[in-house]
Formats: structure tokens, sequence, C-alpha cells
């Protein structure tokens, strides 16, 4: 794929398992958040929480997780700081993370009093495999078993985050057309909404035809009047503007966590200077 919309971003797969369907009425009783900052490093956190509720058999049956395995496990709200800090600005990748895992986690978050995290951007395999026309059935299993990812442990919050996250990457290079935009428009352009349609229309197009400058994997582009960002929040943006409002973004390109090569760096420096 010739522009990997994820590179520079803290990913991470995302999974819950509970004590039953509604998040009104049932709890978390494991989280896992397993993925790679945005320098690459790993980052795999999952937990066992206790769900302060009994955990139905028809539920264990599923995830395989009993009641005493969580007798003196921390509640949720012990966790929330973590969970707070891996979420926020990251993009965060679920399989029907949307009507499910997110309502959950918003319950959890407001039962304990804390706002929720912020990501940059959630991306539901489940939407997007049905966006992409990819036959029926769309459950993690059956979408694995098409793609030729083992899951192992399936239905353990660690093991079906990790899946989700490869599932999402088999299908980007599968379809590297869908995904040659930002990747906070992607869960838009999943849901079929008109405003990102235009939005691509109106901008992607533009961006896409303008050379890259050497070395920046499609994130610096040759305007016109200047330097411009190809991808990521300041999409469309000058060096120039961003320069006065978003110095941090700029300081971030030009870092070794950043993902621009050398050459893109001493060009977007050489930019910023002028």
């Amino acid at each position: 794929m010739a522009a990997d919309p994820l590179v520079g971003y803290r990913v991470l797969g995302f999974d819950l398992e509970t004590t039953g369907f509604s998040p009104k009425q049932h709890r978390i009783v494991q989280y896992a958040l397993v993925g790679c900052d945005a320098d690459g490093s790993s980052i795999h956190l999952e937990e066992l929480v206790n769900p302060q509720m009994k955990i139905p058999m028809e539920t264990t049956r599923v995830h395989g997780i009993h009641n005493s395995d969580v007798e003196g496990v921390a509640p949720f709200r012990e966790f929330i700081a973590e969970i707070s800090t891996a979420m926020e600005g990251a993009v965060i990748v679920g399989h029907n993370v949307e009507r499910f895992d997110w309502p959950f986690l918003r319950s959890e978050f407001l039962r304990a009093g804390q706002p929720m995290p912020k990501p940059l951007a959630i991306l539901d395999t489940l939407k997007i495999a049905r966006k992409l026309k990819i036959p029926p059935s769309h459950n993690l299993g059956a979408l694995c078993h098409r793609f030729g990812i083992i899951l192992e442990a399936a239905h353990t919050a660690g093991a079906d985050a990790a899946a989700t996250l490869l599932l999402l990457h088999k299908m980007m290079a599968e379809n590297p057309k869908h995904f040659q935009r930002a990747v906070e428009e992607i869960p838009e352009v999943a849901r079929g909404s008109k405003r990102a349609n235009k939005a691509t229309e109106r901008i992607g197009p533009n961006l896409e035809d303008l050379e890259s400058v050497l070395g920046s994997h499609g994130w610096l582009k040759i305007a016109q009047t200047g330097m411009v960002i190809g991808r990521g929040r300041n999409r469309g943006s000058s060096i120039a503007e961003i320069n006065r409002k978003d110095v941090d973004y700029l300081n971030w390109l030009s870092s070794s966590a950043g993902p621009l090569e050398s050459e893109a760096i001493d060009a977007l420096e050489a930019e910023r200077s002028d």
C-alpha cells in the first residue's frame, strides 16, 4: 500500500468482555488495548475487571471468565487513568466497537464520574467490512478465517483486540484505494457519510495529485504556494499556517518519533525557516 494512513499514530486494537449485552444493566469483566505507539513501540494492556455483579453462566460459556476469576480484582474505576492515557489521541480499532464496546466504556466512565477519552478516530472493522462489500458472514471469526488470520483464544479481550487490528491491516492491503485518505475520514466514509464523501471529493483528489516531498510518505506535499500537509489532522494546511497555530505538530513531524525520513525533515525545517 503506497501510503498507510495509520503511520505516525498510536493505533490500538480494543475489545471488551462483559457480563451481558446491555451497557445499562451489565458490566465489563475484561478489557484489552493491543497495538503500538506512534514511535512503533508495542502496547499491550489487558486486565480482568471486577464487575461488582454476578457473571451469568451463559456469558461465562462465551468468554470463559468465571466469578472466581474476578474475586479480589479491582473494579473498573481503578483502570480508568490507564485506559484514558492510552486512548487519548489514539486511533482505536474494534469490531462492532461503535454499537457494543464504546457504549459499555461510556457507561463505566459515567458511573465513575470521569470524562471519556477522546481518540483521534474510532475504526469499526464491522462497518468497514460491510462498506467494502466483503461477503458475509461479518462476525470476527468468519472474517479472520477469510483473511487467513488465526484467531486463538477467541472471545478473550486480548486475542480479539489483536485479531481485529490485524484484520484492519488485511482489509487495507486488499483494498488500498479505499484508504487513501486521512485516518480521521475513514469512520465517516465507513458510515456512508455524505459530508465525508463531499470533503474527499473536494480536498482529497487535489492533495493526492500534488507531488510528495521525498521521504515524507505523503505527509508533505508540494503546492504552488509552498509546502502543505498531506495527511493527519492538519491535512491541507500550509506549513506557515501550522507554524502559527500548532507548532507542536511540526515539532513532532520533525522528530525521530514522527513519520518522516531525514531528507523530508530537512525539507520541512527549511520550509519553516523561510
